[in-house]
């Protein structure tokens, strides 16, 4: 069975809590509407964080679609790391 190193409810997951911080981030920079717009994605993300990928057969995992969601989600998580970095140095 394949096993990865993060799975993809985990980057989601990340990716949810890191936008949901930087809309609070957000807040006190930008006002209001950008936090209400980072809260609502972020928690968006973290509502999508439950795919399955353990109940998945390996002929799922191996299909392009799963990749293409796999690299989604790191590239997802690795820019909202940015973007919470972002707001944090700039407050």
């Amino acid at each position: 069975m394949k096993k990865y190193l993060i799975s993809t409810e985990s980057l989601h997951l990340i990716s949810g809590t890191l936008l949901v911080l930087s809309g609070v981030l957000a807040y006190f920079g930008s006002g209001i509407e950008m936090f209400l717009s980072w809260v609502i994605f972020g928690a968006m993300f973290i509502s999508m964080s439950d795919i399955g990928e353990n109940e998945m057969s390996e002929d799922k995992k191996n299909h392009y679609k799963h990749s293409v969601r796999r690299i989604f989600g790191y590239v997802g998580t690795i820019f909202s790391l940015v973007l919470f970095l972002y707001y944090f140095l700039n407050i």
